[in-house]
């Protein structure tokens, strides 16, 4: 694993917009990451679009994860956080992007229809951010590591955490649906991007501990082209880097 520390996110996120466009040519398959990890990341690829660099017009997209039973347009779904922070900004096409239909009536054959999806795509760049658990996509501490799309309930500590998104807890979704390790495992690179203090603690069990379902992101050790982009604070714990 290569790493990069900043001194702040948003250095971090020039530098990995930076490494997102070496990585990737204008036909290439993104795997995209949601929450407040990538955001100032999306906000350079679009200032990049928007200085007429680049064009999304034939990237492919697929997310990792998304709420189960909140509608795609639900402020908070992971649909609509994805037109808000970066699709409505650019010129990709909406049929090229892929975000897991977590609303569908039968949930069963969404999970598989996603996983077919996925089956077919080769991801060029995953990007990645991890909980305060250790989860990557909504791949929550267990005995094993899930290979594939499949819901889980979430964890106490991530519904916690993803709290100050909804008026209260009682409204944060208890299930999602997410890509599994497995497949996350078979992107050609992965950018992993972690900041704050609060992400020290699991970081370094992340980087240094063994390699665990009780921490998910630590399977990343075993994948031969990860790039962690990290601030200060974040690798503050950290004694190998």
């Amino acid at each position: 694993m290569k790493y990069l520390v900043f001194n702040s996110k948003k250095e971090a996120s020039k530098e990995a917009y930076k490494i997102l466009r070496s990585l990737i040519d204008e036909n290439s398959t993104l795997g995209l990451a949601t929450g407040s990890t990538p955001t100032d990341l999306y906000a350079e690829m679009i200032a990049d679009y928007k200085a007429g660099n680049f064009s999304y017009k034939n990237i492919k997209s697929y997310n990792l994860d998304e709420y189960v039973g909140i509608s795609y347009d639900h402020p908070e779904s992971y649909h609509k956080f994805m037109d808000t922070n970066l699709f409505d900004h650019v010129d990709i096409n909406k049929a090229n992007t892929h975000v897991p239909d977590a609303s569908a009536s039968d949930l069963e054959l969404a999970v598989k229809s996603y996983q077919e999806e996925l089956n077919k795509a080769q991801i060029d760049v995953q990007i990645l951010g991890i909980g305060g658990n250790g989860h990557i996509g909504f791949n929550e501490p267990s005995d094993s590591f899930p290979r594939e799309t499949h819901c889980v309930q979430l964890a106490e500590e991530t519904i916690e955490a993803n709290q100050r998104f909804f008026s209260s807890k009682e409204e944060v979704p208890k299930e999602a649906y997410t890509m599994g390790i497995g497949t996350i495992m078979h992107a050609e690179k992965i950018l992993l991007l972690v900041s704050g203090k609060d992400k020290a603690s699991i970081l370094q069990k992340v980087l240094e501990g063994p390699v665990t379902p009780d921490i998910p992101a630590s399977i990343l050790q075993f994948h031969p082209n990860v790039i962690l982009i990290a601030d200060e604070e974040a690798l503050s714990l950290c004694k190998t880097v």
